[in-house]
C-alpha cells in the first residue's frame, strides 16, 4: 500500500496537467521509494485528448478514474476517494507543481499530529509570492463585510473574515479553519467518519464544507509550511466557467447549509438593503446641489 494518493481532477487539461504530475514522479521522497505515492487522475469527460496523453506518458504509473461528464470537482474527488486506500490522500490541481519534499512533509506533520485531519501546503504563485492558501470560517458580520465594499475600508478591515491571517506571514505551522484545496491532504480516517465531499458543491466551497463537517467531528485542520507547492489559480475553470458566479452559487448553497435560512435572508436582506442607503444619499447629494444651484441662479 502506498503512504499517500495523490489525486488530480481533470477536465480538459491536457495542456498542463503533466507539469502537476510530473513534479510528484520528481519528487525525491518518490525517487528513492516509488511506492510511497500513488496517483490517481479523476477524468470528468475530457474532450481535448487527456485520457490518451496520459496513458501515452505515463501508463500504468497512472491510475484512471473516467466519470464519463463532467461531474464537477468533489464528485470527482469522492470518485477517485473509492477507487483508493491509503491512509492519506493528498489533492493537487492540474495547474499546481509540488516542490522537493512536499508529500514526505505533510504526511510526516500528520503523522506526529493524529488530530490533524486536514492539513495544506504552502502555496506560491508562480511570481513567488505566498497565495493566501487559508481562511476561517463565516461569521455573520464577517460575510457581510467580506461580501460588500465595507470589508476593505480600513476601520472595519480587522472585522471581515481571514483578517487575522492577513497580516501572518504564513512562515510557521498554524492550525486554522480552511485549507484550500489546490495542494490539500486528508487523512482516510476523516473520509470514513464524516464521508466525503458534499456533491452538491459542483465547484468551490466544497472543501470549506468539509473543513467545517470535520471540525464538528473533532478533527483539526493546520497549514504546514514545509510541504511547498506553486499554483497558478483558475485551472480548468479558466474561460470555461463563470468563475465568480459559481463561487457565489456555492457560497449561498453553504451559508444555508451551515447558518440557517434565516442567517442567510438576514445576510442577503442587508446586503441589498446597503444599495438603498447608496440610493438614499446619492438622491440626497442631488437635491442639495440642485438647491444650491437654484439659490445662485440669478433668475
Amino acid at each position: 500500500m502506498a503512504s499517500v494518493d495523490v489525486i488530480v481532477v481533470c477536465w480538459n487539461d491536457r495542456e498542463k496537467i503533466a507539469t502537476a504530475l510530473d513534479s510528484v514522479f520528481a519528487l525525491p521522497e518518490v525517487e528513492r521509494d516509488p511506492q510511497f505515492a500513488r496517483v490517481v487522475v479523476s477524468d470528468n469527460g475530457s474532450s481535448d485528448g487527456s485520457r490518451e496523453f496520459l496513458r501515452e506518458r505515463y501508463g500504468s504509473r497512472v491510475t484512471i478514474v473516467e466519470n464519463g461528464k463532467n461531474l464537477g470537482f468533489g464528485a470527482a474527488c469522492n470518485r477517485a476517494f473509492a477507487a483508493t486506500v491509503s491512509p492519506f490522500v493528498f489533492l493537487l490541481n492540474p495547474d499546481a507543481e509540488l516542490r522537493a519534499g512536499a508529500l514526505a512533509e505533510i504526511v510526516r506533520f500528520m503523522e506526529a499530529h493524529p488530530r490533524c485531519g486536514i492539513a495544506g501546503s504552502r502555496i506560491y504563485n508562480y511570481d513567488g509570492t505566498i497565495q493566501e492558501s487559508c481562511g476561517e470560517f463565516d461569521t455573520w458580520l464577517g460575510a457581510f463585510l467580506r461580501s460588500s465594499a465595507w470589508g476593505e475600508w480600513p476601520f472595519l478591515r480587522r472585522f471581515a473574515n481571514g483578517a487575522s491571517l492577513r497580516a501572518w506571514g504564513h512562515a510557521s505551522e498554524r492550525r486554522v479553519d480552511i485549507a484550500i484545496g489546490a495542494a490539500l491532504c486528508i487523512r482516510r480516517s476523516v473520509l470514513d467518519t464524516i464521508g466525503p465531499f458534499d456533491e452538491r458543491f459542483f465547484l468551490y466551497h466544497e472543501e470549506i464544507d468539509f473543513a467545517k463537517r470535520a471540525a464538528a467531528a473533532g478533527f483539526e485542520t493546520w497549514y504546514v509550511p514545509s510541504s511547498e507547492a506553486v499554483h497558478e489559480g483558475m485551472g480548468s475553470a479558466r474561460g470555461q466557467y463563470n468563475v465568480e458566479k459559481r463561487k457565489q452559487t456555492s457560497r449561498r448553497k453553504y451559508w444555508r447549509k451551515h447558518h440557517g435560512l434565516l442567517w442567510y435572508t438576514a445576510l442577503v436582506a442587508a446586503l441589498v438593503a446597503r444599495y438603498v442607503l447608496y440610493a438614499a444619499a446619492l438622491v440626497g447629494t442631488l437635491a442639495t446641489v440642485r438647491r444650491i444651484l437654484h439659490r445662485d441662479d440669478p433668475a
